[in-house]
């Protein structure tokens, strides 16, 4: 009975904060527009709410923006090539060893050379994991073909990216799960080349890899699990997008590959795995609705030619209160064969210009929910350049 309380004081808590981010937004929102980091809006001279609806966010400009290789064809100006994205992180009960408030943030880095654009994302650790490189890669767009090429250590292109463009502060559906010792996520970025070519309105994107970041970015301090692994073969991704009706959009994913795992004590062994998914995503007035389903399917998770079968995905609306601030509802589910199922409430808005705040809760099917929230800032400001 008392735990019974205890859950829905929780419930409580997090419907009290919600209805206050949507108090709080509607006052703010009308009073302050989106300004973000400023490399690209000095050397074009645009505002940052052309790309940017909530910080860091991207709006359909801004996504075009990006699948053009961060260059447009108009004049450039200005000298600046990095700014610093910081993050404040809290948490109303932290696990143990983690503080209620863990600062983090990036350092974010871009310059042109000649057709060719180069992006560093460096991050300054959280929750006590390492700094390290995130992000690293070399892009170009070929107009003529309307071909973007990207090598180095990027995102798959999933339809919401993990680490730059983050909406709340939870990992969506099956982005972050492990299968068995196989610790590849879908979250995690990887070292190798894209290729992402629009053919008349469907965006295909293909991907081959061989590595990935082995740090926490967004996440808790690493555990040390005695198992070590690496790409035994090229992991190829297809990722293809394309509207149907209207605003309502389709997709598909396909990733294949095959890791080996090294065990402390143990022989090496291999584990082919194939993760595939559908997706459909509709905007209509101030709402924004999306939904994705994955599966996966690994041939060996332990050494012992164990053969597994994974799932998850998530279905999330968000409305936009103003251009610069929204709420949102996402149900979370996951398998790997446990089944983990969340409903996540949040909502972010510009608090002033450059500045995000953003409130959550997490709330697990049949256990405690997790009340949380973060302060986010980039700068320099657009306006001291």
């Amino acid at each position: 009975m008392k735990s019974l309380r205890s859950n829905k004081l929780v419930a409580l808590l997090g419907t009290t904060a919600y209805v206050l981010v949507l108090a709080i937004a509607a006052f703010f929102a009308n009073q302050t527009t989106a300004a973000a980091i400023p490399i690209f809006a000095q050397r074009y001279h645009l505002s940052c709410e052309t790309c940017h609806s909530v910080l860091p966010e991207l709006n359909t400009f801004g996504l075009t923006f990006r699948a053009l290789g961060y260059q447009l064809p108009l004049p450039k100006h200005g000298t600046t090539v990095a700014a610093i994205r910081y993050q404040m992180d809290w948490e109303e009960t932290p696990p143990a060893g983690n503080r209620r408030y863990t600062p983090g943030g990036a350092l974010l880095s871009n310059a042109d050379i000649g057709r060719v654009s180069a992006f560093i994302h460096y991050n300054f650790g959280a929750s006590g994991g390492p700094a390290g490189l995130f992000l690293g890669y070399l892009a170009t767009y070929d107009a003529h073909t309307s071909t973007l090429y990207r090598a180095g250590l990027f995102e798959l292109p999933l339809a919401q990216s993990p680490g730059q463009r983050l909406d709340d502060l939870a990992p969506y559906g099956y982005y972050d799960t492990h299968v068995g010792l196989n610790d590849l996520s879908l979250s995690s970025p990887r070292w190798g080349v894209q290729v992402e070519r629009t053919v008349g309105v469907t965006r295909i994107d293909l991907t081959a890899d061989i590595g990935e970041f082995k740090g926490a970015v967004f996440s808790s301090k690493p555990i040390p699990t005695g198992e070590t692994s690496s790409a035994a073969a090229p992991e190829l991704g297809l990722f293809a997008r394309a509207p149907v009706i209207g605003s309502l959009e389709a997709g598909g994913e396909l990733l294949t590959g095959t890791r080996r795992v090294v065990r402390s004590g143990g022989n090496p062994f291999e584990d082919g795995y194939a993760r595939y998914g559908l997706l459909v995503h509709d905007r209509f007035a101030r709402f924004d609705a999306q939904a994705e389903q994955w599966w996966g399917r690994d041939t060996d998770i332990d050494g012992f030619g164990s053969s597994q079968r994974s799932s998850g995905g998530y279905a999330r609306l968000k409305y936009y209160v103003t251009p610069h601030a929204y709420l949102g509802i996402r149900f979370d589910v996951a398998a790997n064969p446990v089944a983990r199922r969340d409903v996540v409430y949040y909502g972010a808005f510009q608090l002033f210009p450059q500045v995000r705040f953003l409130l959550q809760q997490v709330q697990p099917l049949g256990g405690r929910g997790q009340l949380g929230g973060a302060v986010t800032v980039g700068f320099p400001s657009p306006g001291k350049l």
